[in-house]
């Protein structure tokens, strides 16, 4: 297990939260320090925020007022109280993705998630689609997919909720490893006996309508002794894999009554007391080096484009740009204003891409990737996926279009430079392309957040960005239109410019926007 440099003082000051412009404070008035290497328990009554402190803790919420310090942000790790299934992988390909999005190389991602998995006895099911899993299994997975890269800040929300008593145990001992290694473990749980006595700090969040200040108490330090169960199960999906749990000493006698009376049971080869170290676990291979920011990037547009492709709903927007191409574009037109007609399409289709990209994820599954990257990076990853699909449906529709219509004006009478209209042909679907994800990024969550409103909205405003006089798209297209019956080339470098910083401001309105959604 690798072990966690000194980074210092986690520390919000003055943090307060609300939802909406005039909604009730989740949160406010919360000033916390947390040292390095610290367990922390947050306690509070239902409604009360600890739900929300724990996820602007993790980076996946932005607190409307106060600061949050000294966050890891390049090791910060979440795992949420309910985990979806509804993701379209089987349980390793997802884990190998969220691995590398937290800088691991591929290699080291899929040796680490097949090393926990077998750590929570579901090494069975690795090939598994994630929606074929129960509930305890999905929320193993989600305890796993938070442990692949030694996070130096985990953060646990209601995490042992649906494991059954033996997982219990083991991510016990994953949390007593993780804290005697340097790490911080920021955990909520109603059960009070969860590492009852252990926790190093102990923070109560008052009722969100008083605005003080969260108190904390410092508590005794964890014991330093546990019990080790080591046990051996026969079987298909499990030979030849050991288990080896630290637990504490007041829950050995459950986790064992549960190895015995599983099916099949396990042969509990030993029990021995466990004085505490820097790790329990010396067969984990090693986390590299932190990765550089564009391999994480990179990590997380192939997660996306996964996503994207492993979901269908690609289909529908792919469906009507090629229907209405077979409608509308015939071989033998002239080619300008062909290309025209297939950029102005390509636009309510970006839009819907974007619409697309930015919802296939659960919210939960989103806060994962979110504590790995940030909300709003997480929120780029999305745009920038659908983005790029839309300019390679762009790039294949002008292709087709540019090999099936005529090289001559409208009139026929002036040969049309097959080479340059293709150029100008691509420079009119970039426009349309930048355009159609800026009315996306614009018209969807987060920024506008009721979905049949949202569908309207960006269906409207697709239309409008067309029509409307003095807009990119209409000037690009008019350019083509205005090309094919003079037969000279025009290229909308212009539009393509100004459609550009379009398309970049909205995304940064809907990426900050991300930061107080998920």
């Amino acid at each position: 297990m690798r072990p966690v440099h000194d980074t210092g003082l986690l520390r919000l000051d003055g943090v307060g939260r609300r939802y909406g412009l005039r909604g009730p404070w989740v949160l406010r008035g919360v000033t916390l320090d947390v040292p390095a290497g610290a367990l922390v328990r947050v306690e509070g009554v239902n409604g009360s925020g600890k739900s929300t402190l724990l996820r602007i803790l993790a980076g996946v919420d932005t607190p409307d007022t106060g600061r949050v310090t000294g966050r890891p942000a390049a090791s910060t790790a979440y795992v949420p109280e309910r985990f979806p299934a509804a993701l379209p992988f089987p349980v390793l390909r997802y884990l190998v993705h969220l691995g590398t999005v937290r800088g691991l190389q591929a290699a080291a991602a899929r040796e680490r998630a097949e090393h926990w998995l077998d750590r929570f006895s579901i090494g069975g099911y690795a090939r598994t689609p994630l929606d074929e899993l129960s509930k305890g299994t999905c929320q193993k997975v989600a305890v796993v997919q938070a442990l692949l890269a030694d996070p130096e800040l985990l953060v646990l929300d209601e995490a042992w909720t649906g494991l059954d008593t033996v997982a219990r145990g083991t991510l016990d001992a994953v949390v007593r490893a993780r804290v005697a290694a340097g790490g911080t473990v920021v955990f909520v749980d109603h059960d009070p006996r969860r590492l009852a006595g252990e926790a190093t700090v102990t923070v109560t969040v008052p009722a969100a309508a008083d605005p003080v200040t969260a108190v904390v108490t410092t508590a005794a330090p964890p014991p330093a002794a546990g019990v080790v169960i080591e046990a051996v199960r026969p079987g298909a999906g499990t030979e030849g894999k050991d288990l080896r749990l630290v637990v504490a000493a007041e829950e050995s006698d459950a986790v064992l009554r549960e190895l015995l009376h599983a099916e099949p049971a396990w042969h509990v080869t030993g029990v021995s007391t466990h004085t505490r170290a820097a790790g329990d676990a010396p067969g984990l291979p090693d986390v590299p080096a932190a990765a550089a920011g564009s391999r994480r990037t990179a990590a997380l547009l192939r997660y996306q484009a996964d996503l994207l492709a492993r979901s269908h709903r690609w289909l529908p927007p792919l469906l009507l740009y090629g229907a209405v191409m077979a409608i509308g574009v015939t071989g033998g037109q002239p080619v300008l204003g062909s290309l025209g007609y297939a950029a102005a399409l390509l636009l309510p289709v970006a839009a819907w891409m974007v619409r697309v990209c930015a919802g296939n994820e659960p919210p939960a599954a989103r806060a994962c990737v979110a504590s790995a990257v940030g909300a709003g990076r997480a929120q780029a990853g999305a745009l920038v996926t659908a983005l790029l699909a839309s300019a390679l449906l762009g790039v294949i529709g002008t292709g087709v279009v540019a090999v099936i219509s005529s090289a001559y004006s409208d009139d026929r009478h002036v040969a049309v430079p097959l080479g340059p209209a293709a150029v100008a042909g691509l420079l009119a679907a970039a426009v349309s392309v930048f355009l159609g994800t800026a009315v996306g990024a614009l018209t969807n969550p987060p920024l506008l957040r009721s979905g049949g409103w949202s569908l309207l909205v960006t269906a409207l405003s697709a239309g409008g960005v067309l029509v409307v006089s003095g807009s990119p798209a209409h000037a690009a297209v008019t350019d083509m239109v205005t090309a094919s019956r003079t037969g000279s080339v025009t290229y909308p470098v212009p539009a393509a410019v100004a459609a550009g910083l379009l398309a970049a401001a909205a995304g940064y309105l809907s990426t900050r926007a991300a930061r107080h959604t998920y």
